[in-house]
């Protein structure tokens, strides 16, 4: 993908001539984004696509090029574009053995995510080369760091030193790395015992072969490096802390599909409500003789209409007592996952433990931690080789320290929504600054959305988004070219 640098040597009038659309991260959104304005282009435009750890396409999710880590979402379901849902298993089928998955691949299939970083970069390229001469695509593997609003558009910095103009930005930021499981300084989190980004290269580096780790988290981030721990061939035990000692449930196969579960017409606006009528809904399914599982997929539909409906007393209720057997029964493992953590439970080296890590210490040895047991007054004390973070993205954008945000937290370009799950934006995209009010040229897609539509962060709810927001987005710039550029842009 070529370098978009002839877009940094334009001057400033004639960049805001071209009205580029500039799209902030290369990971899952933005290059759904991007690969959307390219194929509904019908007019002029330029996109400028910033990511500053190339290639595109392999965000945190999907840089992983471990085998065993596996999408979460069956290969007949991961379809980049919604008015295709085979095109990604068609793909696989034609491109496995050339991207090195040599197996035969069926719809139901959970392949590995390496495979599925690969289909987007191709999506992506593929989208630019049947793109009309007039839409172009440009990347540039560098870092936004500030945002400066001028007229109708912006001014974006980049680390080094250079600045575009752009008529409209996108915030395509993903999800930010979590928060350290005890929040308060402390030295042990600067210790070589000690993981913060459980996605680092080197996260399982340097531990022998019958080495105990601590994973703090035990969802699908902590299910991972549990994999990957095994693969390495590490015969330690494995220990998983969560505050209620919950894991991700397992995907079933040949599940039957039904109707939603909640009355489309008439939805529960209170968590209670919603949980008494899911729970009835599960007994009616059994009686039937279906699973669970049934019940939880036909809410996802409805999830977003129904979270909307909930007050901010609400939303902050579910977080509160819903939310961690809400994401075990929604975010399901692979079969295949779950079975290798089953053996591995069943052989004494995997250990799931409900409790609130109270402190750590750094050892010569090793590290020591204290854990406060659920329910109990007892106390459990442990020694590991290794902590590493897993307790999942971070959500409140006003705490984390990354320029970019820091510069648009200060300009009031943006704020958290109320229970600081993402950014305060409308359903459909736009950025409301710090008074509520759309900045109309600044958008966001994907995690940042997660506050005003909680089901927000997986790839059937970004691509309808990335259709979406391309489709408004490029009426909207068909509206500027028909107006001139105004004098104080120039």
């Amino acid at each position: 993908m070529r370098e978009a640098s002839s877009v940094l040597r334009r001057g400033f009038l004639e960049a805001m001539n071209t009205r580029q659309i500039v799209i902030i991260g290369g990971g899952c959104s933005g290059t759904l984004l991007a690969a959307q304005m390219l194929r509904q282009a019908r007019e002029a435009v330029q996109i400028v696509l910033i990511e500053r750890t190339p290639p595109v396409g392999r965000g945190v999710a999907y840089r992983t090029r471990y085998e065993g880590h596996l999408l979460n979402v069956p290969a007949d379901r991961m379809s980049a574009w919604p008015n295709d849902p085979s095109h990604f298993l068609r793909w696989a089928r034609s491109n496995g053995k050339r991207v090195g998955y040599a197996k035969p691949v069926n719809s139901g299939d959970y392949l590995p995510r390496y495979v599925y970083s690969t289909y987007l970069a191709t999506v992506l390229e593929e989208a630019r080369a049947a793109a009309i001469p007039e839409a172009s695509l440009g990347v540039l593997s560098r870092e936004a760091i500030d945002l400066e609003e001028i007229g109708e558009g912006a001014r974006i910095t980049l680390s080094d030193g250079s600045t575009i103009i752009a008529a409209s930005v996108v915030l395509a930021l993903g999800n930010l790395p979590g928060e350290y499981p005890i929040r308060r300084p402390l030295p042990f989190f600067h210790s070589r015992r000690y993981v913060h980004i459980p996605w680092a290269t080197n996260a399982l580096e340097g531990l022998d072969e019958s080495d105990d780790i601590l994973l703090v988290g035990a969802g699908l981030t902590a299910i991972d490096i549990i994999l990957q721990y095994r693969a390495n061939g590490h015969k330690g035990v494995v220990h998983a802390l969560s505050r209620h000692g919950l894991r991700p449930q397992a995907h079933k196969e040949g599940l039957q599909q039904i109707a939603s579960s909640l009355p489309v017409d008439s939805l529960p606006t209170t968590v209670r409500d919603a949980f008494t009528a899911v729970r009835r809904a599960v007994r009616r399914a059994r009686e039937r003789g279906l699973d669970w599982r049934s019940v939880v997929d036909s809410i996802r539909p409805v999830s977003q209409q129904l979270w909307q409906g909930f007050s901010v007393e609400e939303r902050a209720r579910f977080m509160r007592h819903v939310r961690p057997f809400w994401e075990a029964h929604r975010h399901r493992l692979a079969p295949e996952c779950a079975a290798i953590v089953a053996e591995l439970e069943a052989a004494g080296r995997l250990k799931f433990h409900a409790g609130r890590l109270t402190s750590l210490r750094d050892l010569a040895d090793g590290a020591a931690a204290v854990i406060k047991i659920r329910g109990k007054e007892d106390f459990m004390a442990l020694r590991v080789a290794k902590v590493i973070n897993c307790t999942g993205p971070r959500t409140d954008y006003s705490k984390y320290q990354h320029p970019l945000l820091i510069n648009l937290l200060a300009a009031g370009l943006i704020t958290h929504d109320p229970l600081a799950l993402g950014i305060s934006a409308l359903s459909t995209g736009e950025v409301l600054r710090y008074n509520q009010k759309p900045a109309k040229w600044l958008y966001t897609i994907g995690a940042p959305l997660k506050g005003v539509l909680w089901e927000s962060t997986a790839v059937p709810e970004i691509r309808i988004q990335a259709c979406n927001l391309a489709t408004r987005m490029l009426a909207l710039e068909t509206s500027k070219n028909d107006r001139p550029v105004p004098a104080s842009a120039a």
